[in-house]
């Protein structure tokens, strides 16, 4: 038996990338941090780190006779954004003001939704060649609500039963 989530982390950073493209300059790159082989592209360009899942309650159940149990559990999601360009800290400030406004719930999904977001640091990066390059970062903290859904047993025909003759004649 196979279960998945109905919300994995691919579709929480997929639904911030496509909040923040919009709002960067042209041109502006939206990759996922930690894939290995790859490069990190040339600026401007923004940087998304997973840094941490926490449960916000208790899983909750419900059960259906045809559809079987499902279990959702509300999960707080921090993703670290890295802002890269001579503009960063411009690029920063738009997305912790719309992630902090009416805005960022209202550009999400149903399902995935921005609770707050940090302040933006500067936090320059030596490269390689020994050279700074311009960084600002902020950590946005999301919540989804992903629900696993498990099978219920089911059967088409029932089996055969039998009277056993001792239950038969001492009755209780």
């Amino acid at each position: 038996m196979s279960v998945t989530p109905s919300i994995t982390i691919d579709n929480v950073i997929k639904a911030l990338a496509d909040f923040l493209e919009p709002l960067m300059p042209d041109g502006t790159k939206i990759v996922r941090a930690q894939v290995n082989r790859v490069a990190m592209p040339e600026p401007p360009c923004i940087v998304l780190t997973e840094m941490g899942q926490y449960d916000l309650a208790t899983t909750r159940n419900t059960y259906g006779m045809v559809t079987g149990a499902d279990f959702q559990r509300s999960t707080r999601i921090d993703v670290q954004i890295d802002f890269y360009d001579g503009q960063a800290g411009e690029m920063c400030n738009t997305a912790k003001t719309l992630l902090r406004s009416s805005y960022g719930p209202d550009n999400f999904p149903d399902n995935i939704k921005p609770l707050y977001c940090s302040d933006g640091i500067q936090a320059p990066l030596i490269t390689g060649e020994e050279q700074y390059e311009a960084r600002w970062t902020i950590t946005a903290s999301m919540q989804y609500n992903p629900v696993i859904n498990v099978a219920a047993e089911q059967f088409n025909t029932v089996g055969e039963t039998s009277v056993i003759s001792a239950d038969l004649l001492n009755p209780v």
